[in-house]
Order: structure tokens, then sequence, then C-alpha cells
């Protein structure tokens, strides 16, 4: 058996690098070696995420790039947008392999990203250099990265649930339409009112309404799968959760295609994945049977009554 690989998370503080050290600490492959944070430093993981065994006694440093890289081999950024790109590259120069966690490297067009995000991209020359992060659409390009651009949430949800449809080519031109509720710790830690127990709690609203900038990454990553120009309309929602996210999928179907068909088809797609479980009968997908697990539901069904 190979010895574990130590690891770094780099902004460790947030809701996405807590979620993230738990999962390291439970993989047998990985060892966490160090995790940042200018907030949490000089406290261990056991006091601030009931970790136990010898990551327990990890703490939090305020540490620089080169310092991460004398640690770690792998080094996970869960950073702001816009922080990540040139430790990134410190991290790659030193020969480490890089995650990245925020929005940085997702988009390959800098003009793209800049409309997306409101700020030109610190290092446009290096967006074509990372490989999205979904393994069930690009597993064997991520085996052999050196940085991977973990995909945002949304399109994690819309990218799995059409990407069967789309790469067998049963899905009849424009028209699809994706509708998804997210849990509230997706807006992170930062303190506003909309995010305040009382503007969340018995309320749904939608937001961000045409131009959520999640779009761009879905429709990048839906072109690639399709082998041609993907556009959607994408409605997000602020469900009164803590966590977890559903999504609801609308396309068009070529004629002809069945229930069983398309069945078959995403069961084939994803067999043998450990994280996606597409779901037979007529059982539906449910945001509580996936909570604080590293997986996703998926089922679907053929709708004839509007042709």
């Amino acid at each position: 058996m190979k010895s574990p690989v130590p690891i770094a998370v780099v902004g460790a503080s947030g809701y996405t690098g807590e979620e993230l050290v738990r999962i390291c600490v439970r993989h047998p492959g990985m060892q966490v070696a160090a995790v940042t944070s200018r907030q949490l430093k000089g406290k261990s993981l056991e006091e601030t995420l009931a970790v136990g065994g010898a990551a327990g006694a990890v703490r939090f440093e305020d540490l620089s790039a080169a310092e991460v890289a004398k640690k770690a081999e792998v080094v996970f950024l869960a950073l702001p947008h816009g922080v990540s790109a040139e430790i990134g590259g410190e991290l790659r120069a030193a020969g480490r392999r890089v995650f990245d966690l925020s929005a940085d490297f997702r988009l390959k067009d800098a003009k793209l990203y800049e409309k997306t995000y409101g700020a030109a991209h610190p290092v446009p020359s290096r967006l074509g250099e990372a490989v999205y992060g979904l393994p069930e659409i690009h597993r064997e390009k991520i085996r052999k990265a050196d940085l991977v651009a973990c995909p945002g949430c949304y399109p994690t949800t819309a990218i799995l649930g059409l990407a069967p449809a789309l790469r067998s080519g049963r899905v009849a031109g424009e028209g699809i339409v994706i509708s998804s509720m997210s849990g509230v710790s997706g807006a992170g830690k930062k303190l506003e009112a909309g995010y305040l127990f009382a503007e969340c709690n018995e309320n749904l609203r939608a937001y961000s309404v045409p131009n959520h900038r999640h779009r761009p990454e879905i429709e990048q990553e839906l072109s690639a799968v399709a082998g041609a120009a993907v556009k959607v309309a994408f409605v997000p929602h602020l469900a009164p959760l803590s966590r977890g996210m559903l999504t609801s999928l609308s396309f068009p179907l070529k004629k002809g295609t069945s229930q069983t068909d398309l069945q078959k088809e995403y069961e084939t797609f994803y067999q043998g994945s450990a994280a996606v479980r597409v779901l037979g009968g007529e059982a539906l997908p449910e945001t509580k049977r996936v909570m604080g697990r590293h997986g996703a539901e998926l089922a679907v069904r053929v709708d004839d009554w509007t042709g």
C-alpha cells in the first residue's frame, strides 16, 4: 500500500475549506499536513472542527506559497475569487499539484471571465492550462493535471444531469431550462442581510436572473460535452436549507426516445461512478439523502405530454 499523500488546504476557515478538510481527513490516501487561515492561526483541527486522531493536532498557520510547498505535494485552494490565481502559479512552479476551488480557472476565455466576475483575470495566459475538475466528464485528464479547476455548485448539478443526454445526441435543439435550489451555506460565511436567519427561514426566492455567474460555466462545459454550442435558461433559487441542492432540468428530446432508452443511457454513463447514483423505479432525488455525503442522486423522466 502506498503512503498517504501529504496535502494542504489553503483558506480552510470557510464552509468550503471546512468541508474539504473533513473529506481529506477521512480519505485513506491523504494525510493533512497543513491548513492555513489567518483568522484561526494557532488553533487545532480538533478544537475547531472536532477532528480526532493525529489530524486533530494539525494547527492552522499563516503560510506563504513557498512554505506550503515544503509541507505538501498536493494543495487545495479554498480562497476567494481572484486570490487563487497567483498563489496557484507559485505552487505549480514548485512542482506541486493544485486543486482550485474558486472560480479563477473554470472559464477558458479571459474576456468572458472579466464580464462574468467584473474584474480582469490576474493571469489570463494560464486560463487554458487548467482541467475542469468534474471526474465524471474529465477523469483521465484530471489524473495527469497539475492544475484542476473544481466546478461550481450549480454547474455540478446541471452538468451531471445533462451530460448523458447531450453526449448521446438525444437532446433535440435548444430549449434547455435549468431550475436550481441551493441551501444558504452556498453563499459562504459572509455577513449580509439577505442571508440572515430571519430573511431565509420560511422563504424561497429566485436571484441573479437571468445572468447568474455560473451560467457561462455551465454553457462552456455542456458545449464541450455536446461538441456544439449549448445555451441554457438558468434560474437559481435560495432555499431555506442549511446545505444541499436540488436541480430540475427540462429539455426537448429527439422523437422516439423512450423512458427505457433514457434510463439506460444514464445508467450506462454513470456505471461504476462512486459519487453519482441513478435512481430507478418511481424514486426521485431528495436533498436529505445526500446531505453530508460526497455524492449526487439523479432520476430521469420522459414526458410525452408536450410532444
